[in-house]
């Protein structure tokens, strides 16, 4: 995609009759996690290849819960376990007691592995009261999963989350004042952070971008003003082009800061339903296989899509 050309659209894949859909995380090395479910003990998962069209499964699991429990906050995150070669997603989920009026104070997180086909409990050492702010794109770099945290006290911090050692851990963050928005984002296959002010405010608004050029150092690389109304930022393109959808109208633009120009990229579905959400990912077709050694039938986007309960 590139300023003033036309952009061209390639399905690579439609669905009618879609059901309790909640998101799709990644891609990481062309894998997709479907996810499904808005309730507390049915949320399900599934691994999904578009290049190849394979899609399977994945167990469901549910947490001990009390009766008391409510959702209050739930995180992915998918990446490659570089030791044993072994593609694995993270689930975390945080749970408000009615019964005491409060946050309950725990982690609950399961590991997932597709070596295995199985989860695993474990016991992060995280604070409940963290909020780990969901990346404008997926951002998983080199085995390691980053989040960009906000603590009870509105200070940043990056969160990470080792596959291989399945260990959490910190890394230091942008300078970024507490007041602003901000979160982090892949910029040209390197970690990258964005922030402003007050997010999504038409013309007038600056996003500062932030690029890490050593593990603990950052630097500010440039601030986007994108000159459009309404929007909410969905990812970036190479080093310098920004994903935006215009929330009045649902439609999808490109703004090349380098060229100062917008392209309408012409997602127009949205507008027409007058209803509906849209994601942007930066996606590479992969041969890389998810089909079990003996799959099922029920091992297919269009059943996990319509009919899995």
């Amino acid at each position: 995609m590139y300023a003033g050309c036309a952009p061209t659209h390639q399905r690579l894949y439609r669905c009618e009759g879609v059901t309790d859909s909640r998101s799709i995380s990644g891609p990481v090395d062309g894998l997709f996690v479907l996810e499904k479910g808005h309730y507390l003990e049915n949320v399900r998962f599934a691994w999904w290849n578009p290049a190849t069209k394979e899609c399977r499964l994945i167990p469901k699991f549910n947490f001990e819960l009390l009766n008391s429990f409510d959702d209050h906050s739930r995180t992915v995150g998918l990446g490659l376990d570089l030791v044993n070669q072994d593609y694995k997603l993270i689930w975390m989920r945080v749970f408000y007691d009615d019964e005491k009026s409060d946050v309950y104070p725990k982690v609950f997180t399961a590991v997932y592995s597709l070596n295995n086909d199985s989860w695993k409990l474990i016991e992060p050492d995280l604070p409940h009261d963290t909020h780990l702010c969901v990346s404008l794109n997926c951002t998983y770099l080199n085995g390691l999963y980053y989040w960009m945290s906000l603590s009870k006290e509105n200070v940043y911090g990056i969160c990470t989350f080792d596959f291989a050692t399945e260990l959490f851990g910190e890394t230091e963050p942008p300078p970024i004042p507490n007041d602003h928005w901000a979160t982090l984002m892949l910029r040209g296959g390197s970690l990258a952070a964005i922030s402003c002010t007050d997010v999504a405010q038409p013309q007038t608004l600056c996003y500062d971008i932030w690029a890490r050029i050593r593990e603990n150092h950052w630097i500010k690389v440039f601030t986007v003003n994108p000159p459009i109304t309404w929007h909410w930022p969905l990812g970036v393109w190479e080093y310098d082009k920004f994903i935006y959808e215009l929330t009045e109208t649902n439609r999808m633009v490109f703004y090349d800061h380098t060229a100062k120009q917008v392209t309408n990229l012409g997602f127009d579905h949205f507008q027409i339903l007058s209803s509906g959400f849209c994601w942007s990912y930066y996606y590479q077709e992969s041969l890389v296989p998810v089909k079990r050694k003996n799959p099922t039938q029920y091992d297919n986007a269009e059943y996990f899509f319509t009919i899995y309960r």
